[in-house]
C-alpha cells in the first residue's frame, strides 16, 4: 500500500538595521508549515483488521508555526 504524499513549506525574511558603524539589529521572522498543508499518515494495513484496513486515522506533521526573532550584533 502507499500512502499520500508529504507536502511543506517553510518560509523565513530578515532585515538588518544599522545602529552604529559596528552595530546593528536584526529582525527575523520564520514560517514552518506556511501554507498549513495537512500531512496525513499511511493508511491501516492491517487486512486482519477490518474496521480500519485502509483508514488514514492521524497526521504526521506540525500545525502552522510562527517565529519572531530580535537579534543585537556588535
Amino acid at each position: 500500500m502507499t500512502g499520500p504524499g508529504f507536502w511543506n513549506t517553510d518560509f523565513a525574511v530578515a532585515k538588518a538595521f544599522p545602529i552604529r558603524e559596528r552595530v546593528r539589529v536584526e529582525f527575523r521572522t520564520e514560517f514552518f508549515n506556511i501554507f498549513n498543508h495537512p500531512n496525513f499518515s499511511n493508511p491501516g494495513s492491517a487486512v486482519s483488521s477490518s474496521s480500519s484496513f485502509g483508514v488514514i486515522s492521524s497526521t504526521v506533521s506540525s500545525p502552522r508555526i510562527l517565529q519572531l526573532a530580535l537579534k543585537l550584533r556588535f
